[in-house]
C-alpha cells in the first residue's frame, strides 16, 4: 500500500529571453543564440513554458547539465573540452544553476497567539479548580469506629451453555456448532484507479524532464469469516453465598454450600471463587476498603492520623 509509479513523459525545451534585443520565448536546447540579434543565451535565465506550450525533444540523449566556461562564463555542453566562444579549456568548469518548477502558492496562516494563550489559560484554570476541589488534601485526625467484613463464595454448576466465537477460536470439545459468514475485519484493496501528479525537472542542458507520478487509490473492504454458535459443558456460577458482620474475626459462609471439590458431571455443583472485603469505618459517612494487614493494624476507637480531602473531609484511603 502506498507504492508510487514514476513514469517519464520525455524531455522538453526550456525557454529563454534575449537580454540584448528582448526577443522572447527562444528554445533552450536548439537555440543557443538569439535568432534576431545573435546574442548568446544566458542559462541562468531559462524558464519553463506554459502548460500545453512545451516543445518535446524527440530522441534526446541526456549527457548532463551545461557548464560555465571558466574564462568567459559562456554556457557549454557537458561533453565540450574547449569553449567554442573563447577557446579556453573547460577543465574546472562549474555546472549552470537550474531552476525549480513553480509550486502552488500557499498563503501563510495568520498566527493568532492570543487564542493559544487564552486556551492555555482556561485549561490552567480548570486544572487548578479540579485540584482545589477534588485533589487537595490536608492532615487530620480520625477515629476508627468499626471493623466491618463481607465474605462471599460463588456456587457453580456443571451445565450446558450456548456460546459464540470465530471458527478458529471454537474449543475442540464444542458440540452442535452452527456457523454463518459475517464481517470480522477490514482491509485496503486497490480500486484500479490512480491519483497522478506531473512534475517538471530542469536538466540544466536547455531541457526539462516531465515526470508523471501516480499513486494507486485504495478502498476499505470487509473481510468475512465464520461466526459459530455452539454448545459447551462447563462450570457456570449460579448463586453466591454471603456472610457479613462486625469485628476482627470474619468467617466464611457455610450453610447450604456444595463440596469444594466436585467431579465434573452434568448437574454437579461445587464451590467457586472466594472473595473478601474488609472495611474500616470512620463514623457513619466515611469508610475505606483496605487490605487484611491494614485492617488488623488498627483497633476500634483508635485515633488515626490521616490525609483528608480539603473540600469534603473524606479520608484518603491510601494514607492509612
Amino acid at each position: 500500500m502506498g507504492e508510487q509509479r514514476v513514469e517519464s513523459e520525455g524531455h522538453f525545451e526550456m525557454l529563454w529571453d534575449c537580454e540584448h534585443c528582448g526577443q522572447k520565448g527562444l528554445l533552450g536546447l536548439s537555440q543557443r543564440f538569439c535568432a534576431e540579434c545573435g546574442g548568446p543565451q544566458n542559462p541562468v535565465k531559462r524558464y519553463f513554458p506554459k502548460e500545453g506550450d512545451a516543445k518535446k525533444v524527440e530522441g534526446h540523449k541526456y549527457e548532463g547539465g551545461d557548464r560555465h566556461c571558466p574564462a568567459c562564463e559562456k554556457p557549454m555542453g557537458t561533453q565540450c573540452k574547449n569553449c567554442t566562444y573563447c577557446g579556453a579549456p573547460m577543465d574546472g568548469s562549474k555546472e549552470v544553476r537550474g531552476i525549480v518548477a513553480a509550486q502552488p502558492k500557499v498563503e501563510p496562516k495568520k498566527k493568532r497567539w492570543w487564542i493559544l494563550f487564552l486556551v492555555l489559560g482556561i485549561i490552567a484554570l480548570v486544572i487548578l479548580g479540579i485540584w482545589y476541589r477534588f485533589i487537595r488534601t490536608k492532615s487530620a485526625e480520625r477515629v476508627v469506629t468499626a471493623h466491618k467484613w463481607t465474605r462471599e463464595i460463588a456456587v457453580e454448576e456443571f451445565k450446558q451453555v450456548r456460546e459464540s466465537e470465530w471458527r478458529d477460536r471454537v474449543p475442540r470439545e464444542a458440540e452442535g456448532s452452527t456457523c454463518y459468514r459475517k464481517e470480522r475485519s477490514r482491509k485496503q484493496e486497490k480500486t484500479g484507479e490512480e491519483t497522478c501528479t506531473t512534475e517538471r525537472k530542469d536538466k540544466k542542458d536547455g531541457t526539462f524532464e516531465q515526470v508523471k507520478k501516480c499513486t494507486p487509490v485504495y478502498r476499505s473492504v470487509p473481510v468475512e469469516d465464520d461466526w459459530c454458535t455452539y454448545n459447551m459443558r462447563k462450570w457456570v456460577q449460579i448463586d453466591t453465598a454471603k456472610a457479613s458482620g462486625v469485628g476482627i474475626n470474619p468467617v466464611w459462609p457455610d450453610k447450604g454450600l456444595p463440596p469444594a471439590d466436585t467431579h465434573a458431571s452434568f448437574g454437579a455443583k461445587r464451590q467457586g471463587k472466594k472473595t473478601e472485603t474488609l472495611t474500616l469505618e470512620f463514623g457513619a459517612d466515611d469508610s475505606c476498603d483496605v487490605s487484611d494487614s491494614t485492617w488488623r493494624k488498627y483497633t476500634d476507637n483508635q485515633k488515626v492520623k490521616v490525609e483528608v480531602r480539603a473540600s469534603s473531609g473524606d479520608v484518603v484511603c491510601s494514607s492509612l
